[in-house]
C-alpha cells in the first residue's frame, strides 16, 4: 500500500505525565525485568506493530520522515488520547501516522492474564528516501565531501549510490546531487545531462505517486487519502486538480481546519 518503502520503529510503553497514574496503569519498559509482565504482552505488542505498520502509508516525498507518537489505548483496544512528542514538521508525515492509528483501532484486547485497563504507547514513525544501508552511506559520504569542497571524492561516492538503485526512479534525486557536484567541478554539460534525467525521472515518479494516491482515495474515500491526493498533484504542478482533491477532503470531515488553511496555500500558489 505504501508509495515507498516503510520503516517503523517501536520505542516503547510507558505512563503519559499529562494522565494520572492509576494502579491498573503501567510503565512497560520499567517491567522488563518482570518475566512474567513481559511474556503477558510480548504477542500483544508484536501484533500492535504488525497491525500499525500495515496501516500507515507515509508520503514518499518527505526524504528524512521522523515523527513520534504517544497515545493511550485501553484494555479494549480503544485509543482515547494521541499526540505528537516529536513532529517531523511535515503536516502530511504527521497526518499519515495519526491515520495509520486511526485506521488500526481497535486493537486486540488485553492479555486475559493481566488486570491493568490502561497503558500508553510512545511509537516512533520514520522513513527515509535511501533505500539501503549501503545508499545511505554512499550518499552521506558525498554530502560530506561536497560540503567540505572535496567534489571529486563526493563525484566517486555519488557515482556508487547511483550505481546501486540502477535508474530507480524513486532516486531521482540522486542525479540531481550528482548535477551539482559537476557542476561544483565545472562540468556543465554533465551537470545539465543528470539534472535532466532527474526531472525525467521525477515526472515519471510525480505521475506513479498520483496514481497510487488516487486509487487508494477511491478505494478507502478517507479524508486523509484526498488530503494526500491534493499533496500529490500539488507536487506536479497540478492545483487545478489539487484544489478538487482538498475539497473531497474538506467535505469528509467537520474537523477540517488543517485542510482548509492547506486548500488556502494552493490557492495562492495556483495564483489568478
Amino acid at each position: 500500500m505504501g508509495l515507498s518503502t516503510k520503516y517503523l520503529v517501536f520505542l516503547g510503553v510507558f505512563v503519559m505525565l499529562l494522565f494520572p497514574v492509576y494502579a491498573s496503569e503501567f510503565d512497560y519498559n520499567k517491567y522488563r525485568g518482570n518475566t512474567e509482565l513481559q511474556n503477558d504482552f510480548a504477542s500483544y505488542m508484536n501484533n500492535l506493530q504488525t497491525k500499525i505498520q500495515r496501516n500507515w502509508n507515509p508520503p514518499d516525498f518527505v526524504e528524512d520522515g521522523d515523527a513520534t507518537v504517544m497515545f493511550k489505548v485501553t484494555r479494549w483496544g480503544k485509543i482515547v488520547s494521541a499526540e505528537f512528542v516529536k513532529s517531523s514538521n511535515n503536516e502530511v508525515f504527521d497526518e499519515s501516522a495519526m491515520e495509520a492509528l486511526r485506521k488500526s483501532e481497535p486493537f486486540d484486547k488485553f492479555p486475559a492474564t493481566t488486570t491493568k485497563e490502561a497503558l500508553t504507547i510512545k511509537y516512533n514513525f520514520h522513513t527515509s528516501i535511501v533505500k539501503t544501508d549501503t545508499m545511505r552511506e554512499y550518499v552521506d559520504s558525498a554530502d560530506k565531501c561536497y560540503n567540505g569542497n572535496n567534489q571529486q571524492e563526493a563525484l566517486k561516492y555519488i557515482n556508487l549510490a547511483i550505481d546501486e538503485v540502477q535508474g530507480d526512479i524513486e532516486s531521482y534525486f540522486l542525479y540531481e546531487k550528482r548535477s551539482k557536484i559537476k557542476k561544483a567541478l565545472g562540468d556543465i554539460k554533465g551537470a545539465n545531462e543528470d539534472y535532466a534525467e532527474s526531472r525525467r525521472l521525477k515526472e515519471k515518479y510525480d505521475l506513479k505517486r498520483i496514481n497510487t494516491c488516487k486509487l487508494i482515495a477511491e478505494m478507502e474515500h478517507t479524508p486523509f487519502s484526498y488530503f494526500y491526493l491534493a499533496h500529490a498533484y500539488e507536487i506536479a504542478g497540478d492545483y487545478e486538480h489539487a484544489l478538487d482533491a482538498i475539497d473531497k477532503a474538506i467535505e469528509l470531515t467537520e474537523l477540517n481546519n488543517q485542510y482548509k488553511r492547506y486548500r488556502s496555500e494552493l490557492v495562492q500558489k495556483k495564483g489568478p
